[in-house]
């Protein structure tokens, strides 16, 4: 294994995803669990979610459509006799925001990538149950935080993910995901089989070699939907938020702000 550059990581420079990642020099908008999570890819046995594990997270491949909304809520009191209604302040709030987002899988490892945030997006919408005891049973569903487009924008701001939404397009081409060892094809398995001699591709078969491989079709292009809504505790709010320092832009660096995620 090859030694790791520790200058040209701090540099950013020749640093692997998942180095980029950790030291903060990749801005791609990143979904990632608590730093100290235990489950889900950050767990003993991941299972399909494996390949998010070296990205800390679900990377988006493409600059996503992120729509967030901030209100301020007045009361509009009518006296008797006045042409104004007189507004009075009741509360703030961040809308449900919402996320779309483009993936793509040219050979089987996207596909794999491609399954694995599927599959995550769909997790972060269950409790844990039943059989569950880390977390106990019962625990609400994991909290994600967002990353990405700078130190200003998204930089540890927890979601809970709502509503989960994605389509199975008819118009596209299909390629296999697996996450087994037993899967000798290689990378190129578009078209499932190799390419016979002078480039000549071979038949379509929608037979499997292997019944032992389990074996996943994801879409080459697809778009996902995510909903959520900013978590904050009251806690968190009482005693460390400030609106002149969220002004000056202080209190939206969740990974400079010790104990404290992004503000919304």
């Amino acid at each position: 294994m090859p030694e790791v550059n520790n200058n040209a990581i701090e540099a950013g420079e020749g640093a692997t995803n998942s180095e980029q990642v950790a030291i903060g020099q990749d801005w791609r908008v990143r979904l990632a669990l608590a730093e100290s999570a235990n489950y889900l890819y950050k767990g003993t046995d991941p299972g399909i979610l494996a390949p998010l594990s070296e990205t800390d997270g679900v990377v988006f491949p493409y600059t996503p459509t992120v729509n967030t909304s901030y209100v301020a809520n007045y009361d509009g009191v009518l006296p008797t006799h006045s042409n104004y209604k007189i507004q009075q302040y009741m509360n703030s709030s961040v809308e449900a925001i919402t996320v779309t987002a483009d993936f793509t899988a040219q050979d089987t490892k996207e596909a794999n990538y491609v399954l694995a945030c599927i599959h995550f997006f769909k997790t972060m919408t269950k409790m844990f149950y039943g059989q569950d005891n880390d977390p106990t049973k019962g625990t609400p569903p994991p909290l994600g935080y967002f990353y990405g487009l700078g130190s200003f924008q998204l930089d540890q701001h927890p979601v809970a993910v709502t509503s989960f939404a994605y389509n199975l397009p008819n118009n596209v081409d299909y390629i296999r995901a697996t996450s087994t060892a037993k899967d000798k094809s290689g990378d190129f398995a578009l078209i499932g089989g190799q390419l016979k001699p002078g480039g000549e591709a071979p038949p379509p078969s929608f037979k499997e070699k292997d019944s032992q491989i389990p074996i996943t079709y994801v879409p080459t292009k697809i778009t996902m939907t995510i909903t959520c809504v900013p978590v904050i505790s009251r806690n968190q709010i009482s005693n460390n938020f400030s609106l002149r320092d969220y002004a000056t832009g202080a209190l939206l660096r969740g990974s400079q702000n010790a104990n404290v995620p992004g503000i919304w």
